[in-house]
């Protein structure tokens, strides 16, 4: 059971690194990008080929977390995104939530120390 919860964890992890980016302003999946000098390049994720554009405003206008399906050729939102918030907003929301059950795990591990050590 320990190494099945390990494995689905690292599946988990696995499934959220392998996200594309979306450029609106071309419309398009990217997998990967850079900039060099006052070139911007990216790596289409329909083609998977290396592109450039001299417009190098394209870095600032990048959303990142986008699904791209190659069956559909189409980019898809995650869920999050659909919901009005961004990647800090949902980041947040992820730490307070971590924070807030840390908290209520704490009061509830010293409640549990005190009553088993006794009254004196």
């Amino acid at each position: 059971m320990k190494y099945f919860k390990i494995l689905l964890l690292l599946i988990s992890f696995s499934s959220v690194s392998n996200a594309s980016y979306y450029l609106p302003t071309r419309d398009i999946c990217i997998e990967d990008f850079y900039a060099k000098g006052a070139r911007f390049y990216y790596l289409h994720s329909k083609t998977n080929q290396w592109y450039y554009t001299n417009d190098h405003d394209h870095v600032h206008k990048l959303i990142p977390s986008f699904t791209y399906d190659a069956v559909t050729d189409k980019c898809t939102p995650p869920s999050f995104l659909m919901l009005g918030m961004d990647i800090k907003d949902f980041n947040f929301l992820l730490g307070l939530i971590g924070v807030i059950i840390g908290g209520i795990f704490m009061f509830f591990t010293t409640q549990l120390f005190m009553g088993v050590g006794g009254k004196r």
